[in-house]
């Protein structure tokens, strides 16, 4: 393939710039009043700016995915059409997940009948290990990408490595986490 050179160095240090700023919102941050469908989905899309839209979708996350995700179980059903931090806090997570996991796994990893304080803690944790895994991923990116970014020249060699080390890395990545999510205990409401 080939590759604007200086367009996608523009574009590496603007994804860096924004993954070392960016992070989740902590569950306090989230809101406390209930929301409705068009509140959440607006708020969503603000708070996972950075995943990647689908072909011909204008948002990361839409109204009929939301409802898909509870229709079929992965997440608790809105109180009276309203949406609370509990909703938000395991919108956050799937969507984020979704991305490399397949949503049966993220099913077994998130179970919709977890209390308010077992998604509470669950969600910190997954905030915080997302913000340190993108540090370290930014560094990652850096270091792969450290000779593409100070040559001069039009290298497709260099982009072309960068998208097969990318691309093996999300791989391996999500054989492991596949692995480990089938050795997984169910977590129920007694834990």
């Amino acid at each position: 393939m080939h590759y604007d050179r200086e367009r996608v160095v523009q574009r590496m240090r603007k994804w860096e710039t924004y993954l070392n700023e960016h992070a989740l919102p902590s569950w306090d941050e989230l809101p406390a009043l209930d929301l409705y469908m068009d509140q959440v989905v607006a708020l969503l899309n603000s708070y996972l700016g950075f995943l990647p839209k689908e072909v011909g979708m204008d948002a990361v996350v839409t109204a009929a995915a939301v409802n898909n995700y509870v229709r079929k179980k992965i997440m608790p059903a809105p109180v009276k059409k309203r949406y609370s931090r509990i909703h938000l806090a395991y919108l956050l997570m799937i969507c984020s997940l979704k991305q490399s996991v397949s949503i049966s796994y993220i099913q077994q990893m998130l179970p919709p009948t977890l209390t308010e304080q077992q998604v509470q803690d669950v969600y910190n944790r997954f905030a915080e290990q997302q913000r340190r895994t993108t540090l370290y991923f930014v560094e990652q990116v850096n270091q792969q990408a450290s000779r593409l970014l100070a040559e001069s020249k039009t290298d497709d060699d260099g982009v072309n490595n960068i998208v097969t080390a990318f691309a093996v890395t999300a791989s391996l990545s999500r054989m492991a986490t596949e692995k480990l999510i089938l050795m997984q205990e169910p977590l129920t409401t007694e834990d």
